[in-house]
């Protein structure tokens, strides 16, 4: 791909009105809460993974021992969650930066082909 002006010019364009969104920001951006949430939920996990081993560990009662087993169950559940948490809402604004980004390059090619097709 060569660069030519008007292709700086709207990649310029791009970048300036990117910018001037303002993704960021408080309540009104819930993944970025979400991914908070995901974040604890693996840390803690990881703490309740912990803590059922050393407590599975300490007992010889068969009877306690099941039960951490119940709570370590937990800790991989939360991870697992967590995990699927933090993987879609991190992905969520590269997703949302390359969508616009492939409208101006479309726009962009629309607009050479309609260059070309005039100049004929």
């Amino acid at each position: 791909m060569s660069d030519t002006p008007d292709q700086s010019a709207r990649m310029r364009e791009f970048q300036s009105e990117v910018e001037a969104l303002k993704v960021g920001g408080g309540r009104a951006n819930p993944e970025r809460l979400w991914l908070k949430v995901a974040t604890i939920g693996l840390v803690a996990s990881i703490v309740i993974e912990i803590i059922a081993y050393f407590g599975s560990h300490g007992t010889t009662d068969a009877l306690a021992q099941r039960d951490y087993i119940i709570v370590a169950l937990l800790g991989v559940a939360i991870a697992i969650v967590s995990t699927g948490l933090f993987v879609t809402f991190s992905l969520t604004r590269y997703f949302r930066y390359w969508l616009i980004r492939l409208i101006y390059q479309d726009r962009e090619s629309s607009d050479r082909m309609i260059d070309a097709l005039g100049k004929r």
